[in-house]
């Protein structure tokens, strides 16, 4: 917070939370020498005053730094500068116990500590003498999902947070709430045919394998959506794995996790090698561009859609299936829709993959990318507002794949 500065003429410059602490200090200050000569800080919005001991006067003004200031700090009036700012440390450092060890929010703290720590006893005793029953739903991991749309020929329709806000009259950033969205997931989620799965997020369990901030969120997620959730689940029915689509950015980047997500993308590279593929996709999404991801497949076309509430567009959606031969592999991406749009062509006799972000998350394999939600160059990434810029694409490769343009 503090630095040595020639002359003492350089500002210190101040972040917020040090601002708000300063304010602190300079009230608590009680034993600086009784003299005419006062210390000016200066942070924004607030001037404060503090005449040797006597007390702050507030003043508005519009700077930005705190200064001490040749005139103030010198000898003549305030002996060595540094007695100040050692008073100032000193002061610093108390606070912050006070902040730290006393008051209601530490005590909170500390119970809810203890409460976690002690929280496995208490349920293994309730589980081994009290007969106490926690449920999850069944669901296959990422690898068994893959291998059993290999082997059957499967479709697959993904649930994620978004689908169930959805589903409870919510909206989310691409998609506006809309009462027959919600009306056709809650039939897709409870649907039961032979040939289509149904994931889930692979979150209301053990999380220990996520990145602290994707665990954070699910632990979040599953503890204020849970009882809602379990009421549209079959707790006898075995779901799949919705992360399906994200091997890779989730987890802990370790040698291991790089080879299995290395082998994995070589193995889904099946679903379409040596067969016809349909993409529909939102405008910008652009799934297997830039990459080698579709390497393998006989041909690529596109039913481009618009990247937001493309359920407003549905029936046009469907509809322009409608001269596409069902030998063709269906992979949708276009979020909520895509759900929906899995089931619907399933029922009309195509294998239909609601196949979400995978080509992102193959991207971010490609580079090594450790951060989450880092933006991609020509493609959608619905992770802030410089991933949700669509920028024009004039690649003649891509344009040639354009089946259809729904705006």
């Amino acid at each position: 917070m503090y630095k040595t500065c020639q002359n003492n003429l350089n500002p210190y410059l101040l972040s917020y939370s040090e601002k708000l602490i300063l304010i602190w200090i300079c009230s608590s200050i009680k034993s600086l020498p009784d003299v005419s000569g006062h210390l000016i800080l200066r942070i924004p919005a607030i001037q404060l005053e503090f005449y040797g001991g006597f007390g702050i006067l507030l003043q508005a003004t519009s700077g930005f730094v705190m200064n001490p200031g040749r005139d103030m700090l010198n000898g003549n009036h305030w002996g060595n500068p540094g007695m100040v700012l050692k008073k100032v440390e000193k002061e610093l450092s108390r606070f912050k116990k006070r902040l730290f060890y006393s008051g209601k929010v530490h005590k909170e703290l500390e119970r809810a500590l203890f409460r976690l720590q002690n929280m496995p006893y208490e349920l293994y005793d309730k589980i081994r003498n009290d007969g106490l029953c926690i449920q999850t739903p069944q669901i296959k991991t990422i690898d068994e999902t893959l291998d059993k749309i290999l082997k059957e020929k499967c479709s697959l329709c993904r649930f994620g947070d978004g689908e169930f806000v959805l589903m409870e009259g919510g909206r989310i950033n691409y998609q506006q709430r809309s009462a027959q969205l919600a009306r056709r997931l809650k039939e897709v989620l409870t649907s039961d045919k032979p040939n289509l799965l149904i994931g889930l997020p692979p979150c209301f369990g053990n999380l220990e394998h996520f990145l602290p901030p994707v665990a954070d969120f699910w632990r979040k997620w599953a503890s204020r959506k849970r009882e809602t959730i379990y009421s549209y689940l079959d707790m006898d029915r075995v779901y799949y794995d919705a992360f399906f689509s994200r091997a890779y950015i989730q987890d802990y980047k370790t040698d291991e996790h790089y080879k299995k997500c290395g082998d994995y993308y070589k193995k889904i590279r099946m679903l379409w090698a040596d067969r016809s593929v349909v993409i529909c996709e939102g405008q910008g999404t652009r799934f297997g561009m830039f990459n080698d991801l579709l390497e393998g497949a006989e041909t690529v076309s596109r039913i481009l859609c618009p990247a937001h509430s493309a359920f407003d567009k549905y029936d046009e959606i469907l509809a322009a299936f409608d001269d596409v031969s069902r030998e063709k592999l269906i992979l949708a991406a276009l979020g909520p829709t895509a759900t929906v749009l899995a089931y619907d062509l399933c029922n009309k006799g195509y294998q239909a993959i609601d196949i979400g972000a995978l080509d992102v998350d193959y991207e971010w394999f490609l580079r090594k990318e450790t951060e989450l939600g880092v933006p991609l160059e020509h493609k959608y990434v619905d992770s802030g507002k410089k991933g949700r810029k669509i920028r024009p694409l004039q690649d003649p490769e891509y344009k040639k794949q354009i089946l259809r343009e729904i705006r």
